[in-house]
C-alpha cells in the first residue's frame, strides 16, 4: 500500500468517526432535556397579533381583539385598557424558557397544569418566506400554551406548549417576578375605566345637581363656538364668573376615569351606598349624547377590633374616594377619586369672581 493511499484511508476513517460522533451527539440532544428553543413560547412581531383568548378552568375568559383603528376591545363589547394590552404584548414578545422542569417533578407539574392552568390562544399573521425585510405568502396561524402556577422562588411560572410533553419554567428576562398576572382571564381587569372623553369643543352642556345644597347646583351651557354661560338653579345667568375655573372644569372631560370596579358588594351594602347620593353630573355633547354620573359617599371603615377612636374627630366618610354609577347602571358600581373629580363637583359659589374657594372635596356633615 502506497503512502498516499494509506494517508487517504486514515483521513476517511477519521472523517467517518467524526460524523458518527456528531450523529450520536445530535441524537442525544434530541432525546435529552436540553433540546428546546428558549423563545418557543414567544411571538417576535406582536404587531401581527390580531386576537388573544385567555381562559381558566373556572369559566372565566376574555377575548381581546384588535380593531382596524389599532385599538383593542374585550369580549366584543368594551374598550380594553391600552396599558394592560401593551403590557401583555410585551410579555408575549419576550417570554423565555428559563429551564426545563426537573424529571422528578414533571408528573406533578403536568397534573397541576392539567387542572389549574390558564389557557392562552394567540392568533397572528405569519409569512412563509422571510428574507430581510421582505415578507411573502402571508397566512393566519396561532400559538397555544398553558400558563400554570408560580415557582418556589417566585421568579417564574410553569408552562406547557400545546402538543408538547415537557413542561418548562418560563419568565421574562430582566423582569424580577412572575408573569402569570398579565394573562388575566377576568373581564374587569381588561375593561377600560374611562367614563367620558370629550374635548371642550365637543361639549354642549354640563348639568351639576347638588342634592345637599340645591341652590348650589349649576348648569354650564355653550353659547357659541368659544363661550359658555353658567346658569344658577333658578335658570338665571351668572353675570360674572371666573373663566379660568370654568375652563379647568371643562378640561377634565378630556379623559375622565374611575379607579376600580367595586366588587363583591352585598345587597345591603348597595342599599346603603344608594342612600348616600350627593351629586349628579350630566354631560351632553354636540351630538346630544349624554353621560350621567351619580356620586355616592363612601363610609369610612374603622378597625374597631384593634383601635379605639375619638368619634368627634373621625370623618364619617372617606376623604379620598367615593362610589359612582354611570348612566343609572346600578348593577355596576365603580370607585372614584376626589383628586380626579374635585374640579367638576364644586358648588356654584366656587365660580364667583370674588370667590376664594379652592377645588377641594366637600363632605356631608
Amino acid at each position: 500500500m502506497n503512502k498516499n493511499l494509506k494517508k487517504n484511508i486514515i483521513i476517511l476513517a477519521a472523517t467517518l468517526l467524526l460524523l458518527l460522533l456528531a450523529m450520536i451527539l445530535l441524537l442525544e440532544r434530541k432525546t435529552g432535556t436540553f433540546d428546546y428553543d428558549s423563545k418557543a413560547f414567544a411571538i417576535k412581531d406582536t404587531s401581527e397579533i390580531y386576537k388573544i383568548f385567555i381562559a381558566d378552568n373556572y369559566g372565566d375568559n376574555v377575548l381581546l381583539e384588535k380593531q382596524s383603528s389599532g385599538n383593542w376591545t374585550v369580549n366584543q363589547e368594551h374598550e380594553a385598557v391600552r396599558k394592560n394590552v401593551a403590557d401583555l404584548l410585551n410579555v408575549i414578545q419576550n417570554i423565555s424558557i428559563r429551564e426545563p422542569v426537573a424529571h422528578a417533578a414533571r408528573t406533578n407539574v403536568n397534573k397541576w397544569l392539567a387542572t389549574g392552568a390558564t389557557k392562552i390562544e394567540i392568533y397572528y399573521y405569519d409569512y412563509r418566506i422571510k428574507i430581510g425585510k421582505k415578507r411573502l405568502w402571508k397566512y393566519k396561524t396561532k400559538k397555544v400554551y398553558y400558563m400554570g402556577g408560580v415557582t418556589q422562588d417566585n421568579l417564574g411560572n410553569y408552562a406547557l406548549l400545546e402538543g408538547g410533553k415537557e413542561p418548562f419554567i418560563v419568565n421574562m428576562p430582566g423582569f424580577r417576578g412572575f408573569i402569570s398576572p398579565y394573562y388575566s382571564p377576568f373581564l374587569n381587569d381588561w375593561r377600560s375605566h374611562n367614563i367620558v372623553q370629550l374635548k371642550i369643543s365637543k361639549i354642549k352642556e354640563i348639568n351639576v345637581l347638588d342634592l345637599e345644597e340645591p341652590d348650589q347646583s349649576l348648569r354650564i351651557q355653550r353659547t357659541d363656538t368659544r363661550n359658555f354661560h353658567i346658569l344658577k338653579s333658578d335658570n338665571q345667568k351668572l353675570i360674572a364668573y371666573d373663566t379660568a375655573k370654568l375652563f379647568d372644569h371643562l378640561s377634565e372631560y378630556r379623559d375622565l376615569n374611575f379607579e376600580f370596579f367595586a366588587k363583591d358588594l352585598t345587597k345591603n351594602e348597595k342599599d346603603t351606598i344608594f342612600s348616600l347620593k350627593f351629586k349628579e353630573i350630566i354631560i351632553t355633547d354636540m351630538d346630544n349624547n349624554s353621560t350621567k354620573i351619580s356620586l355616592y359617599y363612601m363610609i369610612n371603615e374603622l378597625d374597631t377590633a384593634n383601635y379605639e377612636y375619638d368619634y368627634d374627630f373621625v370623618e364619617e366618610f372617606n376623604k379620598d374616594k367615593f362610589y359612582a354609577t354611570i348612566n343609572d347602571n346600578t348593577d355596576e358600581i365603580v370607585i372614584c377619586q376626589y383628586f380626579v373629580f374635585d374640579r367638576i363637583i364644586q358648588p356654584l359659589r366656587y365660580y364667583l369672581k370674588e370667590s376664594e374657594l379652592l377645588a377641594i372635596p366637600r363632605y356631608k356633615k
